[in-house]
């Protein structure tokens, strides 16, 4: 999987975790031809995934980033490159068209209507049913979709460097 990931430019990048101690159990990660679901509870060494999420020339979509930073912090695991689709939403349609979950933002952005029922349900019990496994995987495929209906968003593009005077 590392070595397909190390080839792709954008990937969909989503976490599920323990609902209250926020425990990874699960990573989820698309890019153009397939999703792979990253079993966090079975894979005890998720260091050859470390050179992928933190490279800068690699965009991770995610909808809310501060989530996962702060969820992958704890295994010592940090996000470069990434675009933030919540981010992205904001600032394109502010306040006025209501929320922007992710749910919200697909069906207002795509007409995807995303089924969110196992959003809580226990990540941490093996194995995920049939049902998890698909909630999960369109999660993050659906990611990409947005991020070329937002016209392919940088990181620099959301969150341009000041230039200083002569450069």
């Amino acid at each position: 999987m590392c070595d397909a990931l190390r080839r792709e430019t954008v990937l969909g990048f989503d976490v599920e975790t323990t609902m209250y101690t926020r425990v990874l159990c699960l990573m989820q990660i698309a890019c153009a031809d397939a999703v792979y679901l990253v079993d966090a509870l079975a894979v005890t060494d998720l260091a050859p995934i470390a050179p992928i999420l933190n490279d800068p020339t690699i965009i991770k979509v995610i909808h809310n980033a501060t989530f996962e930073r702060n969820t992958l912090r704890r295994y010592d695991l940090e996000l470069d490159g990434v675009v933030d689709t919540l981010v992205v939403s904001r600032r394109l349609r502010g306040k006025n068209v209501g929320r922007h979950t992710l749910k919200d933002v697909c069906a207002r952005e795509l007409g995807l209507e995303l089924d969110k029922t196992d959003q809580t349900s226990d990540w941490s019990q093996r194995p995920l049913s049939a049902s998890q496994r698909a909630y999960a995987a369109l999660d993050a495929e659906v990611l990409l979709h947005l991020h070329a209906h937002f016209g392919a968003p940088t990181p620099d593009s959301l969150f341009p460097q000041p230039r200083l005077p002569g450069t």
